[in-house]
């Protein structure tokens, strides 16, 4: 059986960093660095992504290491491929490299789901749209992660993403992302924004300013600091791998507050690494356990 799900695509990243380095052929896609964050935490995830015929064979093994990989999808074409363009702000910028995009960026079918996973596990729905997202809102016993991508997140698709804040369990975008569609809120305003709409638990990623997380009904939204590293290596994947890592609390434990605090954590392991975190360091999880207890004593 699995418990957790991550749903969406595989990408190859050609990462440019700002101060002229590059990283090319990298392996990532949002519910892969998802997965790792999961892995962090003790989980063997559901990996259910679209990939392309030509890179399966040289992906599969690395990918089912740490997950199980029966959810995954071959799809006959090239596999997607994108620039990640990388500003000193931290703003970046993501050039697709194939013309056929279409397979990956809806990814799986609900009922690509393999059955011998149950019927109830969570899902995360990592890079997903309005229509995705309603696509597998088929599976009625279980919790939604959703982290809406930046195509979907605009101004045009503020009162869409309004009306479905109330289906789903959690949403998690980051800051800047929630100003395209919002306009120049604050971040407090941002939350209270969706939780008036409907929505159960915001998570608002803030990168190095930390995030803010809010349930319904609650008072104010409760700040949790980033954990701190000694040098950040890339950025890429670090919202997905804290979302990932979030999904696994918030499936064992319902509280939305210890979710961030581990998601924070894996994120903080995802800064440290180029690509796809090392979850194969021998210090992992006493590391881990380190950080968790140094963010429970702030």
């Amino acid at each position: 059986m699995v418990d957790i799900v991550s749903i969406g695509s595989v990408f190859i990243d050609d990462i440019v960093y700002p101060d002229g380095r590059t990283q090319m052929g990298v392996l990532g896609g949002g519910p892969i660095h998802a997965a790792c964050g999961m892995v962090i935490w003790d989980e063997r995830p559901g990996l259910c992504v679209t990939i392309g015929a030509d890179t399966v064979d040289a992906i599969l093994p690395r990918l089912s290491t740490h997950c199980d990989t029966e959810g995954i999808v071959v799809v006959d074409l090239p596999q997607i491929r994108a620039w990640q363009v990388f500003e000193h702000d931290g703003t970046r910028h993501e050039i697709l490299r194939v013309k056929e995009i279409e397979p990956y960026m809806t990814g799986p079918a609900p009922e690509q789901l393999p059955a011998a996973w149950g019927e109830d596990p969570t899902l995360y729905m990592v890079l997903a749209g309005g229509d995705f997202l309603r696509w597998h809102m088929t599976y009625p016993h279980t919790d939604i992660i959703w982290e809406p991508n930046q195509y979907y997140i605009t101004e045009t698709r503020e009162h869409d993403m309004l009306d479905l804040l109330p289906m789903v369990d959690v949403i998690s975008p980051n800051l800047s992302e929630a100003r395209a569609m919002f306009g120049p809120l604050s971040p407090d305003a941002i939350v209270h924004k969706m939780l008036s709409a409907g929505a159960r638990v915001v998570v608002l990623r803030m990168g190095a300013d930390g995030s803010l997380v809010a349930t319904r009904g609650t008072p104010r939204p409760i700040y949790v600091p980033a954990v701190p590293v000694a040098h950040i290596v890339d950025v890429t994947g670090a919202g997905n791998v804290y979302n990932g890592a979030f999904t696994v609390a918030w499936r064992r434990t319902g509280d939305a507050l210890i979710a961030a605090r581990w998601g924070a954590v894996a994120a903080s392991f995802s800064l440290e690494s180029e690509g796809l975190v090392n979850l194969d360091r021998p210090d992992l999880i006493a590391e881990r356990d380190r950080r968790l207890a140094w963010l429970e004593s702030q």
